[in-house]
């Protein structure tokens, strides 16, 4: 096996590993024995297991940036149409891809000051994307202006991430069923689509 296609075990049984037995209980030994190499072998890929921890949270993250491109379409689109799209982008990358970012969201606290900063920089980017969203639909006259944006915008990823805990592939429910789901209790907690301001005393 060649290095590269080694590396990519490693972070696979490294992923696997942590979501099992947790970041803190999982050693550089039982990820090199899993691998089928020598624990100093793995040296030669990484200085620390937070390496690990690190390169598998960044691969999650730079996968969930796509969920923010919006072709011209949607990015002209009312506020309600956006954030619909944006959930079932998110709901079907979630539940595609479970297990590497089900590792970055319960784990990602436990890398360094440094590499924290840079997580939770590219977490406010996503954040930002569904702030800018509900803004928009509160000036639309969309979402009910009362709205905490802050907290709307930390309950949307709530609800969003909670799914790979629940889900079941093979369940009554796909996850196109699931995202329109939320796409629809979300924006109607919002106000809209059709929010034309609170009801007159």
């Amino acid at each position: 096996m060649d290095s590269e296609a080694r590396w990519e075990e490693i972070i696979e049984v490294a992923s696997t590993t942590f979501l099992k037995n947790g970041y803190e209980g999982t050693s550089l030994q039982e990820i090199a024995s899993e691998v089928g190499i020598l624990k100093g072998s793995i040296y030669y890929y990484i200085k620390t297991k937070e390496d690990l921890l690190f390169e598998i949270v960044n691969r999650a993250q730079n996968l969930y940036m796509a969920t923010l491109e919006e072709d011209e379409a949607m990015a002209s689109a009312t506020a309600p149409i956006r954030l619909t799209g944006f959930i079932k982008r998110w709901i079907s990358l979630t539940l595609k891809e479970q297990q590497g970012y089900r590792v970055a969201e319960r784990s990602f606290t436990r890398l360094s000051a440094k590499r924290l900063k840079t997580v939770i920089e590219r977490r406010d980017t996503f954040s930002d994307f569904v702030k800018g969203i509900l803004v928009q639909g509160v000036k639309e006259g969309a979402f009910d202006p009362t709205v905490d944006v802050s907290l709307a915008t930390i309950t949307v990823f709530e609800l969003l991430n909670s799914t790979q805990e629940w889900h079941q592939p093979k369940g009554r429910l796909s996850k196109d069923n699931v995202a329109e789901w939320y796409a629809q209790f979300i924006v109607r907690g919002l106000g809209g689509p059709h929010f034309q301001g609170a009801p007159a005393d």
